[in-house]
């Protein structure tokens, strides 16, 4: 292994040293477990359990309007007469019609809830998960959080349908723990 000259090797410590203070690995490992976050609760459609979120439901008949849809409805009644609303048998035949894996709960339809919390804009027909984003308050804490306040009442909505949802999982918690202290080893170790 080549031998630093004094000045490299002080070039290598203030970078170690700039990375520590900007708590880089808070910054990464709270990045990658939100997005992993982000891929569980709304394509997955998994709780905080890993169970399902829930079912939709297949009995309530529904009318939407374009504007509520990913994309245009069928703008029919029930009656299969052109309308200005689409009617649907269910929430679960709306999600079907709409391009939806309708198995199970994902809190998606316009994508605008998904992207608020993954703090990352995503079109309205996009099938991706994003790479979410958590809100940097400071170098020490990053936080997921709603901007808007017809997500927050959408999150509580959820929360008291389907229970909890949005809480840390226990392999979410151990994986950003796992996160962190590679990234810190890799700094301290002078990999990075």
């Amino acid at each position: 292994m080549a031998e630093l000259t004094t000045e490299q090797f002080t070039a290598k410590i203030d970078g170690m040293v700039k990375q520590i203070k900007e708590n880089k690995p808070l910054k990464i490992a709270a990045q990658t477990i939100h997005t992993l976050r982000v891929l569980r609760i709304f394509h997955e459609g998994l709780n905080q359990n890993g169970s399902s979120i829930g079912t939709y439901n297949t009995s309530t008949e529904i009318y939407a309007s374009n504007d509520q849809l990913r994309k245009k409805g069928t703008n029919k009644g029930k009656t299969g007469k052109p309308t200005k609303t689409s009617y649907y048998k269910s929430y679960r035949d709306l999600k079907v019609q709409q391009g939806f894996n309708a198995s199970g709960v994902d809190l998606r339809m316009t994508n605008n809830f998904q992207s608020d919390y993954a703090n990352a804009p995503l079109n309205k027909t996009s099938d991706k998960s994003p790479e979410a984003k958590p809100f940097k308050a400071n170098v020490n804490t990053y936080q997921e959080k709603l901007s808007r306040q017809e997500n927050v009442d959408k999150l509580e909505g959820f929360e008291k349908k389907y229970g909890k949802v949005f809480n840390f999982t226990a392999g979410e918690k151990k994986a950003f723990q796992k996160a962190y202290n590679f990234e810190a080893n890799q700094i301290l170790e002078g990999k990075k």
